[in-house]
């Protein structure tokens, strides 16, 4: 169950007090109209005086939380956050936090919210983390969105199997890796392996158009093994079920949905993919 903030317990209160007022007031009406006239006077002074406390403390929380936006930036924690999102941000169960198209385990952001104040970061509360993560998330939405207006956009579902793991060779090239494209009959489930000095990792790539399940996540598992690399990404243009993402916890498979796809893509090879 989602837990009340204070802020919303507080406005329930003030609510239910007015709903008593004016209830209170009726009676008064009927009964004395004479203090019927008192109440108005004192009550409504009462009720601005509150009001504007509320729309200045709203204010003020605000521009703390705009401040925090800045000192991630100070700290150089935007990494971080953008990591968070993007690892964390496909969760599916009815109680996590969700915006947009993301999800978030609620007992994953407690713990992130810890390290951000190891680091450094002077946030309060779960509240403070949704802001965060909700002004990050607009920023990405809106960096692909503007991606597409300037480019044309190229669709995933017009590339078949091939085609798509070329593209993911163009893109980690330009990332710095030397890329080895396993991918054919018979590939063991590998279709790249990316290396970079003593990193090697295994890239299992999916075209799909439906939610990628458990046997795309199993097939990196083997490769992973196959090929003798320390790591392994699955790589889809759709989304994860929930099933594949927690086997891929429970192996340590890194996930790459969609929307991250799209991101590097736009940011390394300046086309807009949808």
């Amino acid at each position: 169950m989602k837990k009340t903030s204070l802020r919303s317990e507080i406005i329930n209160i003030v609510l239910e007090i007015f709903v008593i007022y004016i209830v209170f007031l009726l009676i008064l009406w009927f009964g004395n109209k004479e203090i019927f006239w008192s109440w108005v006077y004192w009550g409504t002074g009462i009720f601005a005086t509150i009001t504007f406390l509320f729309i200045l403390s709203k204010k003020q929380n605000k521009k703390r939380k705009d401040n925090l936006i800045k000192d991630i930036e100070r700290l150089s924690l935007q990494d971080n956050v953008n990591n968070f999102i993007n690892r964390s941000g496909m969760e599916k169960g009815k109680d996590a936090w969700k915006y947009i198209d993301y999800g978030f385990n609620r007992d994953k952001m407690n713990i992130f919210l810890k390290t951000l104040k190891e680091d450094g970061l002077k946030i309060k509360n779960v509240d403070d983390l949704e802001y965060i993560l909700t002004d990050f998330i607009n920023k990405k939405e809106e960096y692909l969105l503007k991606g597409g207006l300037n480019n044309e956009q190229k669709k995933f579902n017009s590339l078949s199997g091939t085609d798509f793991e070329l593209l993911l060779v163009r893109l980690f090239e330009s990332m710095g890796f030397i890329v080895e494209h396993c991918g054919k009959v018979g590939d063991q489930g590998g279709d790249l392996v990316i290396n970079k000095g003593s990193e090697r990792i295994l890239i299992q790539a999916k075209r799909y158009t439906n939610n990628i399940g458990n046997g795309a996540v199993q097939e990196a598992v083997a490769a992973k093994k196959y090929y003798d690399c320390s790591k392994s990404v699955l790589i889809g243009s759709a989304n994860f079920t929930s099933g594949a993402i927690d086997l891929a916890k429970a192996n340590d498979v890194r996930l790459l949905g969609k929307k991250e796809l799209q991101e590097l893509i736009q940011k390394n090879l300046k086309e807009s993919w949808i």
